[in-house]
């Protein structure tokens, strides 16, 4: 059964570093994450389509003690296999759904160089069969959509947005510390002076009967 690690290893038999293999499948895994946190339908054409939806508040029974528990409201994610990814399965083809860039190893081996090992530059398109609705071959980006790129952005800003509020938060709460340790000199200090006034003034007070 193959997991996140495995896939990445899949990938990087193909002529593609390990490491930027690994860093591809945690991109695309976080960018689809991102986007069903963000309410946002994902749809890859031919493989399915992630979506994020609603599940009511609900009664629910404990299998080991037979209990009627209450289940909130929650979100969850949602899987719709697509045409292409579901003909796959039911025949058992174990090919692929696209063609990928030719990784490092490959290039080095058509070009004929040794020498050359760093990746090779995606090109602007690629081509792919659109399965929907028996369409010919179209073009589409190899290159991060536009959508991608806002959500991406987005999220940055939402988190260097988040950080600068942590930070005010954190001055604040550090100069409302300092006043009130200034406002309980400034008592202390305002006590021992009218401590020192009442003695001063005792002191002065002629006592009462004394003979001249």
């Amino acid at each position: 059964m193959p997991g996140k690690s495995q896939i990445a290893d899949r990938i990087a038999a193909r002529g593609w570093s390990r490491q930027v293999a690994g860093t591809a499948v945690d991109a695309v895994l976080d960018e689809i994450t991102a986007a069903l946190a963000a309410g946002e339908r994902v749809t890859l054409t031919g493989f399915g389509t992630f979506e994020p939806a609603a599940r009511g508040a609900r009664s629910a029974r404990n299998p080991r003690t037979g209990a009627t528990i209450d289940v909130a409201a929650t979100t969850v994610a949602r899987f719709h296999p697509g045409a292409t990814l579901r003909a796959r399965v039911a025949s058992g083809s174990s090919g692929t759904l696209g063609a990928l860039p030719a990784g490092p190893t490959q290039a080095v081996l058509a070009s004929g160089s040794a020498t050359r090992t760093s990746h090779p530059e995606p090109e602007d398109t690629t081509e792919t069969i659109h399965r929907a609705k028996g369409a010919d071959k179209v073009k589409v980006k190899a290159a991060t959509t536009k959508a991608g790129t806002t959500r991406s952005a987005a999220t940055k800003a939402a988190a260097k947005a988040k950080a600068k509020a942590a930070e005010k938060a954190a001055k604040a709460k550090a100069a409302e510390k300092t006043a009130k340790l200034k406002a309980a000199e400034k008592a202390k200090k305002a006590k021992a002076a009218a401590k020192k006034k009442a003695a001063a003034q005792a002191k002065a007070k002629p006592t009462k009967g004394k003979k001249k």
